[in-house]
């Protein structure tokens, strides 16, 4: 008994091999195609939202260099009206210091001057406080 291969095998083997080649051509070649147009369109995306990140980071840069050239004088002018309001105030300080000064030595010169007087004015009435006691004491004038 011999087996005699059957034909349709052979047909069945050919129309797959066609069909693989059909599918290749208009099915598996246009998807690979679309899949690869699709990831350079992502590919360019990414790429884009790179550059608008480093541009908006060199923009953030640059704002904030400008921002502190702007601010710049403003600080130094503030500076410098405290620097003049703190020389100012010493100037004001040391001023009055100077009034209270010569104020202080006026009011002393007067305290010593009525200080005199009042120790004049007192032993003047020491002595004749000390002359009418001694005349009541002694009964008869002293002077």
């Amino acid at each position: 008994m011999t087996i005699i291969p059957d034909i349709t095998i052979l047909y069945q083997f050919l129309n797959f091999i066609i069909l693989l080649v059909f599918l290749h051509f208009f099915l598996f070649k246009p998807i690979l195609g679309a899949l690869k147009k699709r990831e350079g369109a992502i590919q360019s995306l990414t790429d884009g939202v790179e550059k608008a990140k480093k541009d908006a980071r060199d923009f953030e840069k640059q704002y904030d260099e400008v921002m502190q050239e702007k601010k710049k004088p403003i600080f130094e002018s503030k500076d410098a009206a405290i620097s003049e309001a703190n020389t100012g105030a010493v100037k004001t300080i040391a001023k009055a210091r100077l009034e209270l000064t010569e104020e202080l030595a006026k009011i002393k010169s007067e305290i010593e001057t009525e200080g005199k007087k009042v120790y004049e004015t007192l032993r003047a009435d020491v002595d004749r406080l000390s002359r009418d006691a001694a005349e009541k004491i002694l009964r008869r004038s002293l002077s």
